[in-house]
Protein backbone atom coordinates (compact mmCIF):
# COMPACT_ATOMS: atom_id res chain seq x y z
CA UNK A 1 0.00 0.00 0.00
CA UNK A 2 1.25 3.49 -0.86
CA UNK A 3 2.37 5.83 1.92
CA UNK A 4 2.65 8.79 -0.45
CA UNK A 5 0.80 12.05 0.19
CA UNK A 6 1.18 15.39 -1.61
CA UNK A 7 3.73 17.82 -0.18
CA UNK A 8 2.30 20.48 2.10
CA UNK A 9 -0.91 18.54 2.81
CA UNK A 10 -0.77 18.76 6.59
CA UNK A 11 0.32 22.41 6.62
CA UNK A 12 -2.66 23.34 4.44
CA UNK A 13 -4.93 21.15 6.55
CA UNK A 14 -3.76 22.96 9.68
CA UNK A 15 -4.72 26.31 8.14
CA UNK A 16 -8.16 25.05 7.18
CA UNK A 17 -8.70 23.51 10.60
CA UNK A 18 -7.70 26.73 12.35
CA UNK A 19 -10.15 28.73 10.23
CA UNK A 20 -12.95 26.29 11.08
CA UNK A 21 -12.03 26.26 14.78
CA UNK A 22 -12.27 30.03 14.89
CA UNK A 23 -15.83 29.71 13.63
CA UNK A 24 -16.99 26.72 15.67
CA UNK A 25 -15.01 27.24 18.86
CA UNK A 26 -11.44 26.37 19.77
CA UNK A 27 -10.90 22.65 20.10
CA UNK A 28 -13.86 21.47 18.01
CA UNK A 29 -11.65 20.25 15.17
CA UNK A 30 -8.81 19.09 17.38
CA UNK A 31 -5.55 17.79 15.94
CA UNK A 32 -5.88 18.43 12.20
CA UNK A 33 -3.27 15.84 11.20
CA UNK A 34 -5.04 13.19 13.25
CA UNK A 35 -8.31 14.15 11.59
CA UNK A 36 -6.85 14.05 8.07
CA UNK A 37 -5.20 10.70 8.79
CA UNK A 38 -8.37 9.22 10.27
CA UNK A 39 -8.34 6.07 8.07
CA UNK A 40 -4.81 5.24 9.23
CA UNK A 41 -5.55 6.12 12.84
CA UNK A 42 -8.69 4.01 13.21
CA UNK A 43 -7.49 1.21 10.96
CA UNK A 44 -10.16 1.31 8.26
CA UNK A 45 -8.00 2.31 5.30
CA UNK A 46 -9.17 0.87 2.01
CA UNK A 47 -6.45 0.46 -0.60
CA UNK A 48 -6.96 3.40 -3.02
CA UNK A 49 -7.45 2.56 -6.67
CA UNK A 50 -4.12 2.23 -8.44
CA UNK A 51 -3.52 4.00 -11.78
CA UNK A 52 -4.58 2.04 -14.86
CA UNK A 53 -2.33 2.62 -17.86
CA UNK A 54 -4.41 3.53 -20.90
CA UNK A 55 -3.19 4.72 -24.28
CA UNK A 56 -0.78 7.60 -23.81
CA UNK A 57 -1.68 8.22 -20.19
CA UNK A 58 -3.37 6.76 -17.12
CA UNK A 59 -6.80 6.56 -15.53
CA UNK A 60 -8.14 6.35 -12.01
CA UNK A 61 -10.76 3.61 -12.19
CA UNK A 62 -12.30 4.00 -8.74
CA UNK A 63 -15.08 1.45 -9.00
CA UNK A 64 -17.80 0.83 -6.46
CA UNK A 65 -18.99 -2.68 -5.58
CA UNK A 66 -21.64 -2.64 -8.33
CA UNK A 67 -19.44 -1.22 -11.10
CA UNK A 68 -17.09 -4.08 -12.00
CA UNK A 69 -19.24 -5.76 -14.65
CA UNK A 70 -20.20 -2.43 -16.21
CA UNK A 71 -16.52 -1.45 -16.39
CA UNK A 72 -15.61 -4.70 -18.14
CA UNK A 73 -18.30 -4.15 -20.77
CA UNK A 74 -17.30 -0.52 -21.17
CA UNK A 75 -13.60 -1.36 -21.55
CA UNK A 76 -14.38 -3.93 -24.25
CA UNK A 77 -16.46 -1.40 -26.21
CA UNK A 78 -13.85 1.37 -25.96
CA UNK A 79 -10.66 -0.67 -26.19
CA UNK A 80 -9.52 1.24 -29.30
CA UNK A 81 -9.74 4.66 -27.60
CA UNK A 82 -6.21 5.79 -26.71
CA UNK A 83 -6.97 9.22 -25.21
CA UNK A 84 -7.55 8.97 -21.42
CA UNK A 85 -9.49 12.26 -21.43
CA UNK A 86 -11.92 11.04 -24.07
CA UNK A 87 -12.24 7.69 -22.36
CA UNK A 88 -13.09 9.33 -19.02
CA UNK A 89 -15.81 11.41 -20.68
CA UNK A 90 -17.27 8.27 -22.23
CA UNK A 91 -17.05 6.38 -18.93
CA UNK A 92 -18.99 9.11 -17.15
CA UNK A 93 -21.78 8.66 -19.69
CA UNK A 94 -21.94 5.07 -18.43
CA UNK A 95 -22.08 6.48 -14.86
CA UNK A 96 -18.66 5.03 -14.04
CA UNK A 97 -16.33 6.91 -11.62
CA UNK A 98 -13.37 7.12 -14.00
CA UNK A 99 -11.07 10.16 -14.19
CA UNK A 100 -7.83 10.87 -16.09
CA UNK A 101 -4.49 11.53 -14.44
CA UNK A 102 -3.55 15.10 -15.37
CA UNK A 103 -0.57 17.36 -14.89
CA UNK A 104 -0.71 20.60 -12.96
CA UNK A 105 -1.15 23.72 -15.08
CA UNK A 106 -1.82 27.37 -14.34
CA UNK A 107 -5.45 26.95 -15.39
CA UNK A 108 -6.00 23.85 -13.26
CA UNK A 109 -5.00 25.70 -10.08
CA UNK A 110 -7.21 28.75 -10.61
CA UNK A 111 -10.76 27.41 -10.49
CA UNK A 112 -13.02 28.10 -7.54
CA UNK A 113 -13.84 26.00 -4.50
CA UNK A 114 -17.41 27.12 -3.88
CA UNK A 115 -20.22 28.52 -5.93
CA UNK A 116 -23.65 30.02 -5.41
CA UNK A 117 -26.39 30.87 -7.87
CA UNK A 118 -25.61 34.11 -9.64
CA UNK A 119 -22.12 34.51 -8.17
CA UNK A 120 -18.60 33.91 -9.35
CA UNK A 121 -16.89 31.05 -7.48
CA UNK A 122 -14.21 32.14 -5.03
CA UNK A 123 -10.73 30.69 -4.92
CA UNK A 124 -10.66 29.54 -1.31
CA UNK A 125 -14.21 29.13 -0.03
CA UNK A 126 -13.59 30.64 3.40
CA UNK A 127 -11.37 33.39 4.71
CA UNK A 128 -8.40 31.65 6.32
CA UNK A 129 -7.59 34.77 8.31
CA UNK A 130 -8.98 35.78 11.68
CA UNK A 131 -11.17 38.52 10.21
CA UNK A 132 -13.49 36.06 8.50
CA UNK A 133 -14.00 34.08 11.68
CA UNK A 134 -14.94 37.12 13.73
CA UNK A 135 -18.04 37.64 11.62
CA UNK A 136 -19.28 34.06 12.03
CA UNK A 137 -18.50 33.28 15.66
CA UNK A 138 -21.95 33.85 17.17
CA UNK A 139 -22.32 30.10 17.77
CA UNK A 140 -24.54 27.41 16.27
CA UNK A 141 -26.02 25.85 19.40
CA UNK A 142 -29.61 24.84 18.70
CA UNK A 143 -29.26 25.03 14.92
CA UNK A 144 -30.98 22.09 13.19
CA UNK A 145 -29.02 20.40 10.39
CA UNK A 146 -30.37 17.66 8.13
CA UNK A 147 -27.47 15.46 7.02
CA UNK A 148 -27.98 13.77 3.66
CA UNK A 149 -24.35 12.79 3.14
CA UNK A 150 -22.27 9.62 3.12
CA UNK A 151 -18.67 8.39 3.23
CA UNK A 152 -16.17 11.00 4.52
CA UNK A 153 -16.32 14.65 3.42
CA UNK A 154 -20.00 15.33 4.12
CA UNK A 155 -20.20 13.37 7.39
CA UNK A 156 -17.05 15.14 8.62
CA UNK A 157 -18.63 18.52 7.91
CA UNK A 158 -21.82 17.70 9.80
CA UNK A 159 -19.97 15.94 12.63
CA UNK A 160 -17.98 19.13 13.28
CA UNK A 161 -21.24 21.09 13.35
CA UNK A 162 -22.63 18.55 15.81
CA UNK A 163 -19.58 18.83 18.05
CA UNK A 164 -20.14 22.59 18.14
CA UNK A 165 -23.71 22.21 19.38
CA UNK A 166 -25.87 21.88 16.28
CA UNK A 167 -28.66 19.30 16.31
CA UNK A 168 -27.72 17.05 13.39
CA UNK A 169 -30.30 14.61 12.01
CA UNK A 170 -28.51 11.97 9.96
CA UNK A 171 -30.74 10.49 7.25
CA UNK A 172 -29.78 6.95 6.31
CA UNK A 173 -31.33 4.04 4.46
CA UNK A 174 -30.88 0.32 4.89
CA UNK A 175 -31.60 0.00 1.16
CA UNK A 176 -28.55 2.17 0.34
CA UNK A 177 -26.23 2.03 3.36
CA UNK A 178 -23.26 4.34 3.80
CA UNK A 179 -20.12 2.76 2.36
CA UNK A 180 -18.37 3.20 5.72
CA UNK A 181 -21.22 1.77 7.82
CA UNK A 182 -20.02 -0.72 10.39
CA UNK A 183 -16.50 0.73 10.64
CA UNK A 184 -14.78 2.67 13.41
CA UNK A 185 -14.45 5.55 10.98
CA UNK A 186 -18.21 5.69 10.47
CA UNK A 187 -18.75 5.74 14.22
CA UNK A 188 -16.35 8.66 14.68
CA UNK A 189 -17.85 10.64 11.80
CA UNK A 190 -21.40 10.25 13.14
CA UNK A 191 -20.96 10.40 16.91
CA UNK A 192 -22.85 13.68 17.49
CA UNK A 193 -25.93 12.97 15.38
CA UNK A 194 -29.42 11.53 15.66
CA UNK A 195 -30.07 8.76 13.14
CA UNK A 196 -33.25 8.92 11.05
CA UNK A 197 -34.06 5.91 8.84
CA UNK A 198 -35.81 6.93 5.60
CA UNK A 199 -36.11 5.31 2.19
CA UNK A 200 -36.20 8.26 -0.18
CA UNK A 201 -37.12 6.04 -3.12
CA UNK A 202 -40.67 5.83 -1.78
CA UNK A 203 -43.17 8.70 -1.43
CA UNK A 204 -43.58 8.13 2.32
CA UNK A 205 -39.84 8.52 2.88
CA UNK A 206 -39.66 11.62 0.72
CA UNK A 207 -42.63 13.11 2.59
CA UNK A 208 -40.95 12.41 5.93
CA UNK A 209 -37.83 14.18 4.68
CA UNK A 210 -39.96 17.24 3.88
CA UNK A 211 -41.14 17.14 7.48
CA UNK A 212 -37.53 17.25 8.68
CA UNK A 213 -36.67 20.08 6.31
CA UNK A 214 -39.65 22.14 7.50
CA UNK A 215 -37.93 22.73 10.85
CA UNK A 216 -34.31 22.67 9.66
CA UNK A 217 -31.92 25.59 9.27
CA UNK A 218 -29.47 23.81 6.97
CA UNK A 219 -29.48 20.84 4.59
CA UNK A 220 -26.08 19.31 3.81
CA UNK A 221 -26.00 16.81 0.96
CA UNK A 222 -23.34 14.91 -0.95
CA UNK A 223 -25.72 13.43 -3.51
CA UNK A 224 -24.88 14.07 -7.15
CA UNK A 225 -26.82 16.81 -8.99
CA UNK A 226 -28.54 14.06 -10.97
CA UNK A 227 -29.67 12.26 -7.80
CA UNK A 228 -30.84 15.54 -6.25
CA UNK A 229 -32.91 16.25 -9.35
CA UNK A 230 -34.47 12.78 -9.24
CA UNK A 231 -35.46 13.35 -5.61
CA UNK A 232 -36.71 16.93 -6.19
CA UNK A 233 -33.99 18.21 -3.86
CA UNK A 234 -32.32 20.80 -6.07
CA UNK A 235 -32.41 24.32 -4.56
CA UNK A 236 -34.79 25.44 -7.29
CA UNK A 237 -37.15 22.59 -6.36
CA UNK A 238 -36.96 23.13 -2.59
CA UNK A 239 -37.38 26.89 -2.69
CA UNK A 240 -41.19 26.82 -2.96
CA UNK A 241 -41.77 24.73 0.17
CA UNK A 242 -38.70 25.67 2.21
CA UNK A 243 -37.83 29.26 1.25
CA UNK A 244 -35.60 29.92 4.26
CA UNK A 245 -33.66 26.65 4.15
CA UNK A 246 -29.92 26.96 3.62
CA UNK A 247 -28.52 24.28 1.33
CA UNK A 248 -24.90 23.15 1.17
CA UNK A 249 -24.08 20.63 -1.56
CA UNK A 250 -20.75 18.78 -1.53
CA UNK A 251 -19.75 17.39 -4.92
CA UNK A 252 -16.63 15.99 -6.57
CA UNK A 253 -15.96 18.80 -9.04
CA UNK A 254 -16.55 22.53 -9.31
CA UNK A 255 -19.92 23.75 -10.60
CA UNK A 256 -18.29 25.86 -13.32
CA UNK A 257 -16.14 23.04 -14.70
CA UNK A 258 -16.78 20.59 -17.56
CA UNK A 259 -16.68 17.83 -14.92
CA UNK A 260 -19.40 19.43 -12.77
CA UNK A 261 -21.74 16.42 -13.05
CA UNK A 262 -19.06 13.73 -13.01
CA UNK A 263 -19.12 10.89 -10.51
CA UNK A 264 -15.82 10.59 -8.64
CA UNK A 265 -14.42 9.75 -5.24
CA UNK A 266 -11.44 11.32 -3.53
CA UNK A 267 -8.81 9.30 -5.38
CA UNK A 268 -10.39 10.28 -8.69
CA UNK A 269 -10.29 13.95 -7.71
CA UNK A 270 -6.64 13.48 -6.72
CA UNK A 271 -5.90 12.12 -10.21
CA UNK A 272 -7.72 14.89 -12.06
CA UNK A 273 -6.26 17.66 -9.88
CA UNK A 274 -2.73 17.16 -11.16
CA UNK A 275 -1.37 16.21 -7.74
CA UNK A 276 -1.27 12.57 -8.78
CA UNK A 277 1.14 13.20 -11.65
CA UNK A 278 3.92 15.36 -10.26
CA UNK A 279 6.70 13.22 -11.71
CA UNK A 280 7.07 10.78 -14.57
CA UNK A 281 4.58 8.24 -13.21
CA UNK A 282 1.12 8.64 -11.63
CA UNK A 283 1.04 8.11 -7.89
CA UNK A 284 -1.62 6.64 -5.63
CA UNK A 285 -2.18 8.46 -2.32
CA UNK A 286 -2.11 6.64 1.00
CA UNK A 287 -5.78 7.53 1.47
CA UNK A 288 -8.42 9.85 0.05
CA UNK A 289 -7.03 13.13 1.39
CA UNK A 290 -9.40 15.38 -0.70
CA UNK A 291 -12.27 14.24 1.54
CA UNK A 292 -11.12 15.71 4.87
CA UNK A 293 -10.02 18.92 3.14
CA UNK A 294 -13.49 19.28 1.61
CA UNK A 295 -15.15 18.36 4.91
CA UNK A 296 -13.23 21.07 6.74
CA UNK A 297 -13.95 23.62 4.03
CA UNK A 298 -17.64 22.72 4.02
CA UNK A 299 -17.91 23.10 7.79
CA UNK A 300 -16.49 26.62 7.56
CA UNK A 301 -18.82 27.51 4.69
CA UNK A 302 -21.80 26.11 6.62
CA UNK A 303 -21.10 28.39 9.58
CA UNK A 304 -20.78 31.34 7.20
CA UNK A 305 -24.14 30.40 5.65
CA UNK A 306 -25.82 30.23 9.04
CA UNK A 307 -24.36 33.64 9.89
CA UNK A 308 -25.71 35.13 6.65
CA UNK A 309 -22.21 35.67 5.25
CA UNK A 310 -22.12 32.93 2.60
CA UNK A 311 -24.99 32.58 0.09
CA UNK A 312 -28.08 30.61 1.10
CA UNK A 313 -27.50 27.96 -1.57
CA UNK A 314 -23.84 27.01 -1.90
CA UNK A 315 -21.86 24.19 -3.47
CA UNK A 316 -18.45 23.01 -2.22
CA UNK A 317 -16.32 20.60 -4.24
CA UNK A 318 -13.55 18.18 -3.35
CA UNK A 319 -11.62 19.46 -6.36
CA UNK A 320 -12.01 23.05 -5.22
CA UNK A 321 -10.85 22.18 -1.71
CA UNK A 322 -7.69 20.63 -3.16
CA UNK A 323 -6.91 23.54 -5.51
CA UNK A 324 -5.13 25.83 -3.02
CA UNK A 325 -2.82 22.92 -2.19
CA UNK A 326 -2.29 22.17 -5.89
CA UNK A 327 -1.52 25.83 -6.51
CA UNK A 328 1.12 25.86 -3.77
CA UNK A 329 2.74 22.72 -5.13
CA UNK A 330 2.68 24.12 -8.65
CA UNK A 331 4.22 27.44 -7.62
CA UNK A 332 6.88 25.66 -5.58
CA UNK A 333 7.78 23.41 -8.50
CA UNK A 334 7.79 26.36 -10.90
CA UNK A 335 10.14 28.29 -8.63
CA UNK A 336 12.62 25.43 -8.81
CA UNK A 337 12.04 24.69 -12.49
CA UNK A 338 10.92 27.85 -14.38
CA UNK A 339 10.69 25.93 -17.65
CA UNK A 340 7.82 23.90 -16.26
CA UNK A 341 5.79 27.08 -15.80
CA UNK A 342 6.33 28.18 -19.38
CA UNK A 343 5.51 24.73 -20.77
CA UNK A 344 2.23 24.63 -18.85
CA UNK A 345 0.97 27.92 -20.19
CA UNK A 346 2.24 30.28 -17.50
CA UNK A 347 4.15 33.48 -18.15
CA UNK A 348 7.45 34.13 -16.45
CA UNK A 349 8.84 37.65 -16.19
CA UNK A 350 12.55 38.05 -15.63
Amino acid sequence: MSDWLPPGLFEYGTELAAAVDRRLGTGVVGDSQSLIEMPRRVGTTDVPSRPVAWGDGALCVDLGPDDAETWERFADVHRSESDPEALAVAAQEWRLPVTPYRRLTVASTQRGAISASGTTPTTSGIDLGASGAARASSGIGGVIVVDLTSMWAGPLCTELLGRAGAEVRKVSSAARPDGLAGTAMYDELNAHKTAVELDLRHPAGRQSLDGLLATADLLVTSLSPRALDNLDLLPSQLRAHHPGLRILAITAFEPDSPERDWIAYGTGVHAASGLGLLGDEPRTPAFSYPDPLAGLLAAGVAVDQLAGIAPQHTRVSLAGAVMPLASRVFCSDAAHAPAALAESGGVQHG
